[in-house]
């Protein structure tokens, strides 16, 4: 449960501000990669947190991600082959589409296989993700763009919450219900 937003949101909004520099970034040490994949996960992570704890609107929260899709080919996606995208997805026929935020956080916080995407020049262009649980099924592209454009959304979003409290005395707990203006 997060009460106080505010440095979840701030820390966004840095992540945002580190992928800028990323996308100009020409050479790509393991070390530079991992703190990519990092930011770019803790970020989403963040974003689902603010989420479940009703600390974005309803638009924020609500908003849908325009991306890439990628489906399938039928090959079994495991441990020893999850680099093979090429082979295990359709890369030559992306189909545009839009999920939303909740969905595409999920997918991040629970890749399977997460991949960051380089352009023609080595530089930052997005990441190929998909779930242990979409796996099977499709491999998601995000450009790089968008997930700054999220993290700023999310970072400089302003919910009012209240909150109200119950004591429930058959579950011997409390029962709080969120309330937003």
């Amino acid at each position: 449960m997060i009460w106080e937003s505010f440095y979840w949101k701030s820390d966004l909004l840095k992540h945002a501000g580190v992928l800028k520099k990323r996308i100009r970034q020409k050479r790509w040490p393991d070390a530079s990669l991992a703190r990519c994949e990092q930011t770019i996960m803790l970020g989403f992570y963040s974003i689902r947190k603010l989420t479940e704890s009703a600390k974005l609107t309803d638009h924020v929260s609500k908003m849908n991600v325009s991306i890439r899709s990628y489906r399938a080919t039928g090959q079994t996606v495991h441990l020893l082959n999850k680099h093979r995208l090429d082979e295990l997805y359709d890369l030559d026929n992306a189909k545009r589409r839009s999920v939303s935020l909740p969905y595409l956080s999920s997918q991040i916080v629970h890749s399977y296989v997460f991949s960051l995407l380089f352009d023609e020049d080595n530089q930052l262009a997005g990441i190929l993700v998909t779930s242990d649980r979409d796996r099977s099924k499709e491999l998601l592209e995000v450009p790089i763009q968008k997930i700054i454009e999220v993290f700023e959304k999310v970072g400089k979003d302003e919910a009012n919450v209240a909150v109200t409290f119950r004591f429930d005395d058959k579950k011997g707990d409390w029962i709080y219900k969120f309330a937003k203006d």
